[in-house]
């Protein structure tokens, strides 16, 4: 369930663009792993999976406010495992 104590050290010691960064990564993660399960079996439900999770990356890239370099970059390398 929820973990309190971890989310108040975490939002107690990091920014908010480092916060978003950290779940961008998190789920450009679960993306390509999707992706790469999708290569293994082509069941399309992997593919679906992997592109929300590809979208939920990029939303939380566009929240870091960089200018569009991390959403620039998780989206290069997730286009990698997506083709």
């Amino acid at each position: 369930m929820f973990d309190v104590a971890t989310a108040l050290k975490e939002v107690q010691t990091k920014s908010d663009a480092q916060i978003e960064l950290e779940t961008a990564l998190k789920w450009g993660s679960r993306s390509i792993a999707c992706y790469q399960l999708y290569k293994q079996t082509q069941m399309p439900s992997w593919f679906v999976r992997a592109e929300d999770y590809r979208h939920e990356a990029l939303e939380h890239a566009a929240l870091v406010q960089d200018f569009g370099a991390s959403v620039r970059s998780i989206q290069s390398a997730l286009d990698r495992y997506r083709t």
